[in-house]
């Protein structure tokens, strides 16, 4: 296969992503990709198979190693932040706990060499049709990788540098009153320590699947330190946005957070305000990072009513 052929196979979306967030030193990373590929199929003794079409902001393929043992390769873009380095982080310290194993990892290409789940079906395609049974195997991935935060390292992040970004609202025409008031949550919610640990910090219904050695397993973390509610807010947003056409929308959302405030001791007026600040910030890195394809997505924080 050519790598021109080989490019027209990649996810359009990875393509996009890529090209809108490093330019022309993600062209030249997209050319390369056959080269890399076959660089680390020597180095781990791998045969690459099919690319996962839903990869979006890294290059994600099936592989299988020399003893036929099923296996994911992850290689991620030339990206300002080095976020695999932390995915990597936080999938050794976990070591199997509720999450996909690391196998190996190439920190020049930054490349990551991970367990495949089987049957591998997310929580969006295993619950379609019954959204809300969903929720409580959410809840028990989340109990099972919940960990104390590990010793500051250049591979762990935390939840205060996501958010001081957000401070550059001011000088960048993002809207003001939903940055503002996000910050307030956060500065007001997050000092709690009692409820910081290491989070998955994207966990979501896309990042929990169906397994064999357990029922279900996260994938695709980013590591970092901060409290709880952030990474339950996550989980609430993407709810929202698989259960936004509806009608009972408001009712499934409102069952959704009664659910994990029961299961982790956190009033449901908080989970709510945690999710509109995490929407909020995700707007903003969508806004700061490719403003040619913002939607003015910050307007679906008023969903939570806080």
């Amino acid at each position: 296969m050519t790598e021109a052929d080989f490019n027209q196979g990649l996810p359009a979306e990875l393509v996009k992503h890529v090209t809108a967030m490093a330019g022309d030193v993600g062209t030249m990373w997209l050319d390369g990709l056959p080269r890399t590929i076959s660089q680390l199929e020597s180095e781990w003794l791998i045969t690459l198979g099919n690319v996962f079409p839903a990869g979006e902001f890294n290059f994600v393929a099936a592989a299988v190693s020399i003893d036929g043992e099923p296996l994911v390769v992850k290689i991620a873009p030339p990206f300002d932040t080095n976020e695999i380095r932390g995915e990597a982080e936080y999938l050794r310290i976990r070591n199997g706990r509720g999450a996909v194993r690391l196998l190996a990892e190439n920190v020049e290409q930054r490349a990551i060499l991970i367990e495949r789940a089987f049957p591998g079906e997310n929580l969006s395609e295993h619950f379609a049709g019954r959204e809300s049974d969903s929720i409580a195997p959410a809840i028990g991935v989340l109990h099972a990788v919940l960990g104390t935060a590990p010793p500051a390292s250049d591979q762990v992040i935390t939840l205060d540098d996501w958010f001081n970004g957000l401070h550059r609202y001011e000088e960048s025409g993002f809207a003001p009153d939903y940055a503002a008031k996000a910050l307030r949550i956060y500065d007001r919610l997050s000092a709690q320590p009692r409820r910081t640990y290491y989070l998955h910090a994207d966990f979501h219904p896309g990042n929990i699947v169906t397994a064999s050695r357990a029922p279900y397993l996260a994938i695709d973390p980013k590591g970092i330190v901060g409290h709880i509610g952030y990474e339950i807010a996550v989980f609430l947003n993407n709810f929202h946005w698989w259960q936004e056409t509806k009608t009972d929308v408001q009712t499934r959302l409102k069952t959704a957070v009664e659910q994990f405030s029961d299961a982790f001791d956190i009033s449901p007026h908080e989970l709510r305000e945690w999710a509109y600040a995490q929407m909020v910030l995700g707007a903003w890195w969508s806004f700061d990072e490719m403003p040619q394809y913002y939607d003015n997505a910050v307007a679906k924080a008023d969903i939570w009513n806080v």
